[in-house]
């Protein structure tokens, strides 16, 4: 049966309209990526901390990885973060809190060598200048976030370690070290490309 021609001549014709499918999908997916808007952010300007973010407001997905500055003053909480590399070692980060305005801001203030022990900042009320970039929150983990060596810096989590009645969304990688310790290098953000999405559909 599957020998007779009409059944030959379906064969072909599905076979046809399969490669015609296929070709027409691959041109909607090119045409998708051809099309794709890619969003740029100046994250090389610095610019106030407050302009961008507010305390106790959800930081924007475009103003992660921006370079910022602001004043404040080191309140004497530290966390040190562990699981990290730097310069082909592993090392742990040092985070602590810097008020700025009444309102937490975590910030990392160098790294040292995994097991070292180094030094925490202290309290101090001189109100410093700071820079440094802007990096949205970690994801909740509830395994990165018990106690001894934190692996992970968020201020869902750090908000009540540190009873902050405020507290800014995110932390800032500092542009110096404190305390002997070593600069933690950030890297501008990738820019992200929006797909159209509406080309992607068809092409399904």
């Amino acid at each position: 049966m599957a020998r007779q021609p009409k059944w030959v001549a379906t064969l072909l014709a599905c076979v046809a309209l399969a490669v015609g499918f296929a070709l027409l999908a691959q041109w909607q997916v090119s045409r998708a990526v051809i099309e794709a808007t890619v969003e740029r952010v100046d994250s090389e300007t610095i610019v106030p901390i407050e302009s961008i973010l507010e305390p106790m407001t959800p930081q924007q997905l475009s103003d992660g990885g921006r370079r910022v500055t602001f004043d404040g003053s080191l309140e004497g909480d530290t966390i040190f973060i562990t699981g990290k590399q730097a310069n082909g070692v592993e090392a742990q980060w040092v985070v602590t809190n810097v008020m700025v305005d009444e309102s937490c801001l975590p910030v990392v203030v160098g790294w040292a060598a995994a097991g070292a022990q180094p030094t925490a900042p202290a309290e101090s009320p001189e109100v410093l200048s700071w820079s440094g970039r802007l990096v949205p929150s970690d994801d909740m983990l509830a395994s990165e976030f018990q106690e001894p060596g934190r692996e992970a810096v968020s201020a869902y989590d750090l908000v009540n370690l540190w009873e902050c009645d405020s507290m800014f969304d995110g932390y800032v990688v500092s542009d110096t070290a404190l305390l002997g310790l070593t600069v933690v290098e950030s890297r501008p953000p990738v820019p992200n490309t929006v797909l159209n999405w509406l080309n992607v559909f068809y092409a399904l």
